[in-house]
């Protein structure tokens, strides 16, 4: 009973789309109309424009790395001008030095000073 059933609505859209194939015109629509491509309007004549190019309104910049490694670097902190926060940063920088040089003497792994990852500087 599937099979009739499938067998009877091919053959009715079968019948649909040839009655719908007669319908249509058989010639192009100019020559019904009694017009040859000849006879047609000639595109009118433009300038060509270039195309002007717009500025973005994004700032691409190209992608920064995720994790910067960097191993045994020795920076000093940066100078502001102020004495007292260069002095400042100079004593921390120096406390810093001295807990990895213990931290190495007694074995252990050392921290950075520098802000970079931790445990990677290099001992002295």
């Amino acid at each position: 009973m599937k099979g009739f059933k499938r067998f009877i609505g091919i053959a009715g859209l079968a019948l649909l789309s040839a009655n719908a194939w007669a319908d249509l015109p058989h010639s192009s629509i100019l020559s019904r109309y009694g017009v040859t491509t000849d006879e047609l309007p000639k595109p009118a004549e433009s300038d060509d424009v270039k195309p002007v190019e717009e500025k973005s309104r994004f700032h691409i910049q190209p992608e920064q790395p995720f994790v910067t490694v960097r191993i045994g670097e020795d920076k000093t902190p940066e100078m502001t001008g102020n004495l007292s926060i260069d002095r400042m940063a100079q004593q921390e920088r120096q406390r810093c030095q001295r807990l990895q040089e213990e931290l190495v003497r007694r074995g252990e792994r050392p921290f950075s000073c520098d802000d970079s990852l931790p445990g990677m500087a290099l001992p002295r």
